[in-house]
């Protein structure tokens, strides 16, 4: 059997997709549908005989989208690890549902900037704490009560999270 390359995929939800009410509700439901976009524009690679295993690390809610982040055949993933940025070093591929639907592979800084907020998502959940990652920002700015390790947590102002992503054309 043939190892397949892990992929790290953002997915982001708008308010105006069919999958919006599924999108927080029932996340997990939606790899498989990510993953068959990713499919269909080549992102990754067809020798698929059977679903890879496929792993929701994050999820963030925001007014009108919600962002996942998933592994697609990361065998190497261990929580306990995770929030370690050496640990997030994975290719991107971002799948946007919104009135039309996209997939690319995500630049190299915009690489980056997802794997280091999988790993502080991993660091402000707290230790012993297993994905998903779980970030409502509808009821405002959440607060890490736990982390990991405190002196990983941003220490600057401003986007901490993945919708930085919604608005920039990435």
């Amino acid at each position: 059997m043939v190892e397949q390359k892990p992929l790290r995929v953002l997915v982001i939800i708008s308010d105006t997709n069919a999958y919006w009410e599924k999108s927080w509700s029932a996340s997990e439901d939606l790899l498989p549908v990510a993953f068959e976009i990713l499919q269909e524009n080549c992102l990754v690679e067809n020798t698929y005989k059977h679903w890879p295993k496929m792993r929701l690390l994050a999820k963030e809610k925001w007014a009108t989208r919600v962002f996942l982040v998933f592994d697609i055949s990361n065998t190497s993933y261990d929580p306990e690890v995770g929030h370690l940025p050496q640990q997030n070093n994975l290719p991107v591929a971002i799948v946007r549902l919104g009135a039309t639907v996209q997939a690319y592979t995500a630049a190299i800084p915009v690489q980056n900037k997802i794997n280091k907020d999988v790993a502080r998502a991993h660091n402000n959940s707290g230790i012993k704490s297993l994905p998903p990652f779980v970030v409502d920002y509808t009821s405002g700015p959440p607060t890490y009560l736990n982390p990991r390790d405190p002196s990983l947590l941003r220490q600057t102002t401003g986007s901490t999270n993945f919708a930085s992503f919604c608005y920039v054309g990435v």
